[in-house]
């Protein structure tokens, strides 16, 4: 008698590896894609930790980097037509040492002024704000009422023989003493970043063919260089051409400011000039200053809300047709970037960041744009209306 016996083995067939008991089928490259995002998260953090850290140093060495991106080609121009780079630089210098500090005198003086009078300028405000809206009586008086209210208490404490302990308080640095203080570290970084600047634009093309001469392969050597010649010819195009239109902005508020009747208009004129380097912000910093000046000096508050709207409405113009037909395809950025980017830099490195954010960007982008790896994140700062965006 013969018996079939089916075969009860449970191996896994020939030519298969067994799957060891108990664990779960996951993926061997999965653990690897966390893994190196995880890498790159800490990369990121550590990266922004040093550039915080380093701010003092990194801040004025870029922004000389970026002036020399500006005015290499005027250098280049310059040496074709026989004059030597250090020549054309040391020119490019102290023009501009001499504006830095027109601009500054022409501001600091009015300044100085209203500093002075800073407890006649606060009381005018109070005054012309409390014929604008009834409000500041009534907290006037209410604050007069707990002041009363807390003596009244502390007296009947001191009668009662209570030995209350003495409290001490530290008055925070105002505004003025924060300036003075950083004075000093300001200058320093102002000089630092000329010199370099000197230097970068002295030795004409020898950047260049340093980038060039530690390229392994020709590929590479020519990849480098267009990378190079095109983020300096986007960053110095833009940079011109914004200076331009705030140039033009600062000569329009000045001669507004004058018909207004407000006091140095020049100053409002230069003013408006070096806050429209900053994206957004500077535009509202100057409306504010405007009609906090015109409270003071002009006679009723209603005509500083006409300052202020005269203000606002040029840099409106300025914001939404001028710069952008001007600017806007040479740009070719995407406008919520630029919002995060000097948000993001303004975090970091303060109002210098803020000039820096865009140039900055404009750089990143040319930069992913010729790496075949980043181009999608350079797609992604890509405006909408950018053609070029593969």
């Amino acid at each position: 008698m013969s018996t079939d016996q089916s075969p009860t083995s449970s191996g896994p067939p020939a030519g298969e590896t067994p799957e060891p008991s108990g664990s779960p089928a996951f993926p061997s490259n999965a653990f690897a894609v966390s893994v190196g995002w995880a890498v790159i998260g800490l990369g990121l953090l550590a990266l922004v930790g040093a550039l915080a850290i380093a701010r003092v140093f990194l801040v004025p060495v870029i922004l000389a980097f970026l002036l020399a991106l500006v005015f290499s080609p005027v250098c280049r121009a310059a040496r074709r037509r026989g004059i030597p780079e250090p020549v054309t630089a040391l020119g490019i210098v102290l023009l501009l040492l001499l504006g830095i500090f027109a601009t500054t005198v022409s501001i600091a003086v009015p300044a100085s002024g209203w500093i002075d009078d800073a407890p006649a300028i606060t009381r005018e405000v109070e005054r012309k704000l409390r014929v604008l809206a009834g409000y500041a009586e009534a907290f006037t008086e209410a604050g007069k009422q707990i002041e009363n209210a807390a003596e009244s208490a502390t007296g009947g404490a001191a009668e009662a023989g209570a030995d209350e302990p003495v409290k001490v308080e530290v008055a925070e640095q105002g505004p003025l003493t924060t300036i003075a203080l950083s004075a000093p570290l300001i200058v320093a970084q102002t000089v630092f970043v000329l010199i370099l600047m000197f230097f970068v634009l002295a030795s004409g093309s020898l950047f260049y063919e340093r980038l060039v001469g530690v390229m392994p392969t020709f590929a590479d050597k020519k990849k480098a260089i267009q990378i190079a010649y095109e983020i300096e010819r986007e960053v110095s195009r833009y940079l011109l051409s914004v200076t331009t239109i705030n140039a033009g902005l600062g000569l329009a508020i000045g001669i507004a400011m004058a018909v207004v009747g407000m006091p140095n208009p020049l100053a409002f004129g230069l003013l408006a000039f070096a806050l429209n380097f900053i994206p957004f912000l500077g535009a509202i910093a100057g409306v504010a200053i405007s009609f906090a000046v015109a409270l003071v000096a002009l006679p009723t508050a209603y005509e500083a809300f006409i300052v202020a709207a005269v203000y606002f409405s040029l840099t409106a113009i300025e914001g939404q047709l001028v710069t952008p037909w001007l600017v806007g395809r040479q740009l070719r950025l995407n406008t919520v970037v630029i919002l995060i980017a000097v948000a993001f830099w303004a975090w970091l490195w303060s109002i210098m960041g803020t000039i820096m954010a865009v140039p900055l960007l404009v750089c990143v982008r040319v930069f992913c744009w010729h790496i075949p790896a980043l181009q999608p994140f350079g797609d992604f700062l890509a405006g909408r209306d950018d053609r070029s965006v593969r």
